[in-house]
């Protein structure tokens, strides 16, 4: 049997992580103002292939590491999309992030890419095989390779609406071009953003912080928190203050704030880097010596719930 009390205070207790952390979002809106004329977005109309073949050589990022990963979609989602080129309807546009010309990372659009990748340049086992389609009934079951040349040439030589924010537009332009994007079903966390947008070892980094036992033991975190990159949020923080001094913190600035330092980092070298691991792994044990379960938590008087951890206190 369920125990009531139990499950209602666990509820309260889901309630008031939401807050705060809906508390954080708010804090962390973008209020700067800046010249249009520095956004630089162009148009562009490459086919399919050229895409792919960016993909193959690495000139555009999938990113693997991105915890909102690719290649979600099911079956019969990535073959729908197929059986809409080979019908001949139009894709939605893609949005690409080309400031770095030698390695684009996809804005929107990360799914349709992926499984056009995987139905086209995977020939693995695990090949897409087409199922659950509509109109072209006679196609399921079929991989790329089995389809007709006539196909397949429709396929490549599709030519999807393409726009690319250009070298140029300033980091706090971007992160707000991907906050507007980014705005229908479940929105990318403000810390997603910042990990699309900054591409490089500071992802790393991060990931091996969020993963080390010092950490986990003071920022207990549930899977969900993790996925939506909370750790790294925490850990961003940390390190934002330790790169840079809080005089030069601006009011109503933190994401550009913890976006430069992010930059920061992927310019360090890697003696730099295990200097601050140390460090960093010091403080957290430090904070759990002092103040074990209530590290970077509110403090009730009651003493009848355990708050969850608080960014603002880390």
């Amino acid at each position: 049997m369920i125990n009531l009390d139990n499950y209602n205070a666990e509820l309260a207790e889901e309630k008031t992580l939401d807050e705060e952390n809906n508390d954080d979002e708010q804090y962390e809106k973008v209020t700067f103002q800046y010249d249009p004329d520095k956004i630089n977005i162009t148009t562009r109309q490459p086919t399919i292939e050229q895409l792919l073949r960016r993909i193959d050589e690495a000139a555009l990022d999938l990113a693997p590491d991105f915890q909102r990963q690719a290649n979600i979609w099911n079956l019969d989602a990535k073959s729908k999309l197929i059986e809409s080129l080979l019908i001949r309807i139009p894709l939605p546009a893609f949005y690409i992030d080309a400031t770095n010309d030698d390695k684009w990372v996809v804005v929107d659009g990360l799914q349709r890419l992926s499984a056009l990748k995987h139905f086209v340049s995977d020939k693995s086992e695990d090949r897409l095989k087409l199922s659950g389609l509509e109109y072209l009934t006679n196609l399921n079951g079929k991989t790329y390779d089995e389809l007709e040349l006539r196909y397949q040439r429709r396929i490549l030589e599709t030519q999807p609406t393409v726009y690319l924010i250009e070298k140029g537009t300033p980091t706090e332009v971007k992160y707000n071009i991907f906050k507007r994007i980014n705005t229908g079903g479940v929105g990318l966390s403000n810390q997603e953003l910042r990990h699309a947008l900054n591409p490089g070892k500071a992802n790393k980094f991060l990931r091996e912080l969020a993963s080390s036992s010092e950490f986990i033991q003071v920022i207990p975190l549930s899977e969900s928190k993790k996925k939506r990159m909370d750790d790294r949020e925490f850990i961003v923080g940390y390190l934002a203050f330790l790169l840079t001094s809080y005089k030069d913190y601006k009011e109503n600035s933190r994401d550009v704030f913890l976006s430069e330092a992010l930059s920061k980092i992927n310019d360090l070298n890697d003696a730099e880097l295990i200097k601050i691991k140390e460090k960093f792994k010091t403080a957290m044990l430090v904070a759990y010596d002092i103040f074990g379960e209530n590290a970077f938590r509110k403090i009730s008087d009651k003493n009848t719930r355990k708050f969850p951890v608080n960014k603002s206190l880390f």
